[in-house]
């Protein structure tokens, strides 16, 4: 790292990603799926819409300094090669890049830990932590998965929200292996504490409802595309008007995505008290110079701030009370009942045409 005076070499924000469902449009819920995405080539790998234009905006070196970007990844350490290649394509360069040691995991016998998420998302969390300063942090994942409760565990622990010993309780409540478990709460005693995290964006891949994310507080936002997480950094100043604009013009341009359905998105965020009208007047004050990019129409800029004005909520938000943490155990109970009910459905089906 340079020195303190040097603002483009100082550490403004960090952003860390989960890869398959999040950046990528990945689908594991068979071993055909798995063998397919296995033998894709980095030109066969399809984004999440706006994924890589979201990202390639947030990455851009400011006054402020430099972004540092991590990835985070479920998938085995054997695609690293394809990905890095699929990166390279995107114009995407991240600081850190993490998949999973499957093979290992397969020949330890630890069967759970193939498709279990908590233990290895949360160890490398922690991990990636002691690699660069420490700075605001956005987080991003899926509702495939536990995401939202990784993110947010691993929130309260460095913010010492939660304790060691809590830690400990409810990682072994997630049925992570004992040496994963106290390797975990060795690194959260020893890693830097700061409230460091301020968003969670959790991709609707699966069409969740929103409100199932409710528990989790404000600091989780579910979206149901990448042009919301862009108008959420925007209103908290990590994203500018220019880099919105230029990543909503890629995103109209590379994908199915047109100017009313971002809009839309965006009427959305307000119906759901996440943004309110202050974000289009705040757009609305920078007009000549959105209006002067090099990268995208005027037309472009024009008809999409007439459409954000016009679905633009027409009161103010009302502060979200929040008492905090989430219920962890609570929420984790949740899940395992929910996933053991799942698991039943079938058995209970085979037992009753058997009977016939």
């Amino acid at each position: 790292m340079a020195q303190d005076g040097d603002n483009q070499d100082q550490v403004r924000h960090i952003f860390r990603w989960d890869l398959d469902k999040t950046y990528l449009q990945t689908d594991f819920d068979s071993w055909r799926d798995l063998l397919k995405t296995a033998l894709q080539t980095p030109e066969d790998k399809v984004n999440v819409p706006g994924a890589d234009a979201l990202l390639r905006q947030l990455t851009k070196r400011t006054p402020e300094g430099r972004a540092v970007l991590t990835f985070i990844s479920g998938s085995p350490e054997q695609m690293r090669r394809t990905i890095e290649m699929k990166f390279a394509l995107d114009g995407v360069k991240p600081d850190t890049f993490i998949l999973k040691p499957q093979l290992n995991y397969l020949l330890r016998g630890k069967i759970r830990a193939i498709r279990g998420q908590v233990g290895y998302k949360l160890d490398a969390l922690l991990r990636v932590r002691t690699m660069a300063p420490l700075a605001n942090e956005a987080l991003f994942g899926d509702d495939a998965e536990q995401d939202a409760f990784i993110y947010s565990l691993y929130a309260d622990t460095v913010a010492e929200i939660i304790s060691p010993d809590e830690l400990w309780s409810l990682l072994d409540l997630a049925r992570v292996y004992p040496d994963t478990r106290d390797l975990i709460v060795e690194r959260a005693k020893s890693a830097r504490k700061k409230d460091t995290v301020r968003r969670i964006f959790i991709n609707l891949d699966r069409q969740s409802s929103p409100g199932r994310f409710l528990p989790f507080g404000p600091r989780v936002i579910p979206i149901s595309n990448y042009f919301q997480a862009a108008l959420v950094l925007f209103e908290d100043g990590v994203l500018s008007g220019s880099g919105l604009m230029c990543m909503a013009f890629d995103m109209v341009t590379d994908t199915s995505y047109g100017i009313a359905e971002l809009a839309n998105s965006y009427q959305d965020l307000g119906r759901r008290g996440i943004v309110d009208r202050g974000l289009v007047e705040m757009l609305e004050e920078d007009r000549d110079t959105l209006l002067e990019l090099e990268d995208v129409p005027p037309d472009f800029v024009q008809r999409l701030l007439s459409r954000l004005m016009a679905l633009a909520p027409m009161s103010r938000l009302a502060e979200r009370d929040w008492d905090g943490p989430p219920d962890y155990a609570a929420i984790l109970r949740a899940d395992h009942g929910l996933r053991e009910a799942v698991e039943e459905e079938p058995k209970k089906r085979k037992r009753f045409f058997g009977r016939r």
